[in-house]
């Protein structure tokens, strides 16, 4: 299976031509000038987004929402998503948001939650659990853990990886663990050795840097 996958693009809607059984987007796609309006958000998900997800060369498109999704916590957002997708002729989308899928035959699952600060949506503030299904073969997570370095910002020498959600991964029987939020993060695959003794692979997959530039390449993976 291959895969395509994407985080953090803030409203930058690349041009990816390249085929691909699954592209995945980690959150944060809502475009910055915008993100506080959920009426603007959702006009431009209806005209934009859902039809840029219709052009990618996919089987299969899965994403979630991060923090600066602030449209995905209205209580009707998943109903007009729902009519969106239908109007666009849509059917090869799915929006994951604490919850899974089984495509390919492999359970997808998608957690939103991530540790900022109060005031942004699925943060911390919220208490919620790094929560996936026992089945999970591949993990999308907007807040990345604390493997590596794929949660650390060199230019302000923190460590933003999470710990709760290292451990998580740790008890699992995962094979894949997309993740973003922290957009210079390490993008190399880090390998990480679970419990049970398999590995699985980490990886942030964040376009932008720090100042919300395009900065990196999609990744593509073949599992």
């Amino acid at each position: 299976m291959k895969i395509i996958e994407v985080s953090d693009l803030h409203g930058n809607l690349i041009r990816i031509r390249e085929s691909c059984d699954l592209f995945i987007i980690a959150g944060d796609w809502s475009p910055l000038y915008c993100q506080h309006d959920c009426t603007r958000t959702l006009s431009w998900i209806d005209s934009t987004f859902i039809p840029w997800m219709k052009r990618l060369n996919a089987k299969h498109v899965i994403f979630i929402p991060g923090n600066h999704d602030i449209v995905c916590t209205l209580p009707y957002f998943k109903k007009e998503l729902e009519y969106f997708l239908k109007r666009n002729n849509c059917t090869n989308v799915s929006y994951l948001c604490n919850s899974g899928i089984t495509i390919f035959g492999k359970k997808i699952f998608g957690i939103p939650n991530s540790e900022s600060p109060n005031g942004w949506a699925f943060s911390k503030q919220y208490n919620q659990l790094y929560e996936f299904d026992d089945d999970t073969y591949i993990l999308v997570t907007h807040q990345p853990p604390r493997f590596g370095n794929v949660g650390f910002v060199r230019q302000f020498n923190k460590e933003l990886g999470s710990v709760d959600l290292r451990n998580e991964i740790l008890r699992s029987n995962i094979k894949l663990n997309i993740c973003g939020h922290i957009h210079t993060g390490d993008h190399t695959p880090t390998q990480a050795l679970l419990n049970n003794g398999n590995t699985a692979i980490i990886q942030n997959v964040s376009i932008l840097d720090e100042n919300y530039e395009v900065a990196y390449h999609y990744a593509v993976i073949n599992i």
